[in-house]
């Protein structure tokens, strides 16, 4: 590769970045502690790349004494957080300010140069660094690169400094996460070391993994930094439920194994978020409405992630070549494992049972698919059934199960079913908004107070039994007043009434 030409950072951005207050603080206080100060890390790295933005963090080093000097900063500036983050062995600290955060660390591991120092970080595009002083009194300053990470950066290759991974397990995921984030490939020499140390991963607290792993899922190239986690050995330790999959042979409407085909429903998952109406003809933009938040796109992606992680247990029959495979009720299942996985991770109950119940309906949809393929079509009931108990997330149960049947390619895979999917939930949108929505929203034919005054009911767990049952019928149309409502229910009750008094009854010729 030929020379690059030297680029050198000037200190109008270093300004722009945290203004001019604070950069010249920051100098006086490294000048009256005789320090050298080095902007690093990711400000720089992210520069060089250009194009992205303003930093709303900015990472320095000093030979030195990090928390001292960010405590004179703060005093300085007359205002600020300070956050320690540093012990005895990790010289960091922290000075929070409205819409920046700065941190300051001391050179590591017994560095005495920058040079020194950045050898020690953890990526050659991290390894990056400009002298402010320097900055300053020539107006720019060049990057100080020991490692090439300047040419990885051209290349987009992601490749580990020395020592990083002994230094810090954490980083044979953040690597791949780094790769996931910039869309860059891995180093093969940094592979071939991230396969050496995969075990270590379990060295690294959950609460650090759980971070890097979600910013994986908040990247759109998650599928395949996953599946280069099942390759060099680190999905094994992370999440071995999910790598129990590799070889569970699966029936012939699928061509991968359980593992393969949960990795590839991810990634089917990410080429329908960035085109649902590639799918979804006519009401891909709900579709593409409901995939906008960024936490609604993480969720939906772990649900892709791990739907059929329960069918490594549930698996039975397939004895011989010809023996017929099955996972029964692999779907319930898999959102149990899931909720070992997330409690595991300390995520928060609201979370969990959100991917959990995107995991235990998977198979909804295709469910419906079946009787409207037996039967012709779908009662009302039953699409009430599913928008009750999806809620809000309906929509992504659907984009859910077309990444799932456009991950299944085998010779016995219905060539209808992307269709017959589309088609599923134009009927559900539209009787959701026409039908359903105004009985579940609207004012209420009937109530509890209703039972207990006209009906003559104590509260209790038939209560809501009835009232939804109530609801049902007015989707269907047998119900449309309230005097229709009561008498409904009374038809109810008397009906229970008969079944209890037949169940005590003796049968003919009892004893």
């Amino acid at each position: 590769m030929p020379a690059q030409p030297e680029q050198r950072l000037t200190f109008a951005t270093v300004i722009s970045w945290c203004g001019a207050d604070v950069a010249e603080h920051l100098l006086a206080v490294a000048g009256a502690c005789r320090q050298d100060m080095f902007l690093v890390g990711g400000a720089v790295r992210d520069w060089l790349r250009e194009g992205h933005g303003r930093p709303h963090d900015l990472d320095f080093v000093i030979s030195g004494g990090a928390a001292e000097f960010v405590r004179r900063l703060a005093r300085g500036l007359g205002r600020g957080t300070v956050v320690d983050l540093g012990d005895l062995e990790d010289d960091t600290c922290r000075l929070v300010l409205p819409g920046l955060v700065i941190d300051v660390a001391g050179f590591r591991d017994g560095a005495r140069s920058i040079e020194a120092d950045l050898v020690r970080r953890d990526f050659t595009i991290n390894a990056l660094a400009v002298d402010l002083f320097l900055a300053r009194r020539d107006g720019a300053a060049p990057v100080v690169d020991p490692l090439g990470g300047r040419k990885d950066l051209i290349r987009k290759v992601i490749r580990a400094c020395p020592g990083a991974f002994r230094a810090d397990p954490l980083r044979l995921l953040r690597g791949i996460r780094f790769a996931a984030q910039f869309d860059f490939s891995l180093a093969a020499d940094t592979v071939v070391r991230i396969r050496g140390a995969a075990p270590r991963i379990g060295e690294v607290a959950v609460e650090r993994i759980a971070v890097e792993c979600d910013q994986i899922m908040a990247s759109t190239r998650a599928a395949r930094a996953f599946a280069d986690l099942a390759a060099y050995g680190l999905l094994h330790h992370l999440m071995p439920d999910l790598a129990h999959g590799e070889g569970v042979r699966q029936p012939a409407c699928h061509h991968l194994d359980v593992l393969q085909h949960n990795l590839e429903t991810l990634a089917c998952l990410e080429q329908v978020l960035r085109c649902p109406q590639a799918h979804f003809l006519q009401s891909w933009q709900s579709l593409a409405a409901a995939a906008a938040e960024q936490g609604d796109r993480v969720a939906l992606k772990w649900a892709a992630l791990f739907h059929d992680v329960g069918k490594p247990a549930t698996r039975a029959g397939g004895d011989g070549e010809t023996g017929r495979i099955t996972f029964h009720r692999h779907d319930e299942r898999g959102a149990d494992l899931f909720r070992d996985f997330a409690h595991h991770f300390c995520w928060s109950r609201k979370r969990t049972e959100r991917v959990a119940r995107l995991i235990g309906m998977h198979m909804h949809p295709f469910h419906l698919c079946n009787i409207i393929r037996r039967d012709g079509e779908i009662s009302r009931r039953a699409l009430l059934k599913l928008c009750r108990r999806a809620g809000d997330d309906l929509p992504a149960l659907f984009l859910l199960a077309m990444a799932d049947t456009l991950a299944g390619r085998g010779v016995e895979r219905p060539v209808t079913v992307e269709t017959e999917l589309a088609t599923l939930y134009d009927q559900v949108a539209e009787t959701y908004q026409t039908v359903i929505r105004p009985v579940l929203t609207g004012p209420k034919l009937l109530t509890g107070t209703d039972l207990i005054a006209t009906v003559g009911l104590e509260p209790g767990p038939l209560f809501r039994e009835l009232l939804e049952g109530v609801e049902a019928a007015v989707v269907e149309g047998t119900v449309q007043n309230r005097e229709e409502a009561l008498a409904w229910v009374r038809d109810r009750l008397q009906g229970e009434a008969g079944a209890m008094q037949n169940d005590i009854e003796p049968t003919a010729g009892g004893v």
